[in-house]
């Protein structure tokens, strides 16, 4: 639509709606594009077969997305059961920790249902090698790998918004780290575990896990590095400025080079991510550009980038510039979250978005058609009530100027 410069009336027309709410409703993610609407709207825009393609694609991740979750926390609480009853097995793992290898480090650039879906296959088939009661030195490596496994799971889910099951893997992922023996098996189910808490509104114990992974976890690592700033996130002003300052220090003496894209890698645009929520719970629209400047600089430089992490500075930054008056900056630095696909859409996001609409909707922005326009495409987003800010800002509509 933006390449042929058509609005949306005029495209649904074109396809032969005569009302153009289901067109929306599609663009938006709340709606199925079934194959007919796919190839109208293909035809309708001289697509070339490429609208079809997509919404193939699109229909596959659905599919995908369509996860059994009861099934998935039962099975979580099964590991963990196996685990403490000391149950071992052989096996080749080093397919089953090439491939949670790839599933956590494809997680920033690939839909996370999808991911999922591996990651529960790769439980699964760690589980059946640990009821075959083998040898000692297979039942540490299949714990690590099914610790890892879980971890996973933990983060994906949640970022989902399935707190429980989330909760669920968090939990088992700490016991069958805990029998593994394994420090870094360890500081990650913590980290996950922190993620969790956090999620739950529950800052203390969240700072807690946190604080014990950090502890645990190697210097310098990626991992040490996001468990820093896990612990930044959940602890009160100051000290989680003096967290992220010290963090900032340790990355600039150990650059991630190209890393950082990792579900639990944490590089100059993810540690970004958590300045710019300090410049919020702060008060600092400058802290929060100055987030926003070093995650540019990082992504200009070759840092991987973590579409996700790179969406909530972005995210951050809009509030800044909408608290600060500035709507057409606000709305350009939304856009290319608002433009995600339906799958790449985390439930993370919509605290964040729901403040923008409030934001946009502040009696200062009364006529601006720009902010009229934030407000409108953030609830055309988001379709349902969203969760709240994780953490009380020290910007609110009163602080629009």
């Amino acid at each position: 639509m933006t390449l042929r410069k058509v609005s949306l009336r005029e495209t649904a027309r074109a396809a032969g709606y005569s009302d153009h709410t289901l067109v929306s409703k599609a663009l938006n993610g709340h709606k199925a594009v079934t194959p007919y609407l796919a190839a109208a709207l293909d035809e309708a825009l001289d697509a070339g077969g490429e609208i079809v393609a997509a919404a193939r694609s699109a229909q596959a991740v659905a599919e995908a997305a369509g996860l059994p979750l009861r099934e998935l926390a039962d099975h979580a609480a099964e590991l963990g059961a196996w685990a403490e009853t000391g149950t071992a097995g052989p096996g080749t793992t080093a397919a089953l920790a090439d491939e949670i290898d790839s599933v956590t480090g494809a997680y920033e650039a690939t839909p996370a249902a999808l991911l999922i879906l591996r990651a529960s296959d790769a439980c699964r088939r760690v589980s059946a090698l640990l009821r075959q009661h083998q040898r000692l030195r297979y039942q540490r490596d299949l714990f690590v790998i099914a610790a890892r496994c879980c971890a996973f799971l933990a983060v994906a889910l949640g970022d989902l918004g399935k707190r429980a099951e989330a909760g669920a893997y968090a939990r088992t992922s700490l016991t069958l780290a805990e029998e593994s023996a394994d420090a870094g098996a360890v500081a990650l189910a913590l980290s996950a575990l922190a993620k969790v808490a956090f999620w739950d509104g529950r800052k203390r114990a969240s700072a807690d896990f946190a604080a014990r992974g950090h502890a645990t976890a190697k210097a310098g690592d990626p991992l040490w590095v996001l468990l820093a700033c896990q612990r930044a996130d959940a602890a009160p002003l100051p000290m989680a400025g003096e967290i992220l300052e010290l963090t900032a220090a340790e990355l600039g003496q150990h650059p991630p080079g190209s890393a950082g894209a990792g579900q639990f890698d944490c590089g100059a645009v993810r540690l970004a991510g958590y300045q710019a929520t300090l410049g919020l719970r702060e008060g600092s629209l400058a802290a929060v550009l100055a987030a926003l400047a070093g995650a540019e600089r990082a992504v200009d430089e070759g840092e991987d980038v973590p579409y996700a992490s790179l969406a909530q500075v972005r995210l951050c930054a809009a509030l800044a510039m909408l608290a600060s008056g500035d709507a057409d900056r606000a709305a350009g630095q939304l856009a290319p979250v608002l433009g995600l696909p339906a799958e790449m859409r985390l439930a993370t996001f919509a605290g964040r978005l729901a403040q923008a609409a409030v934001l946009a909707s502040a009696p200062p922005y009364r006529g601006s058609v720009v902010a009229g326009q934030i407000a409108d495409d953030v609830a055309g987003y988001l379709g349902t009530e969203p969760p709240p800010f994780p953490h009380p800002l020290a910007i609110d509509a009163a602080s629009v100027h």
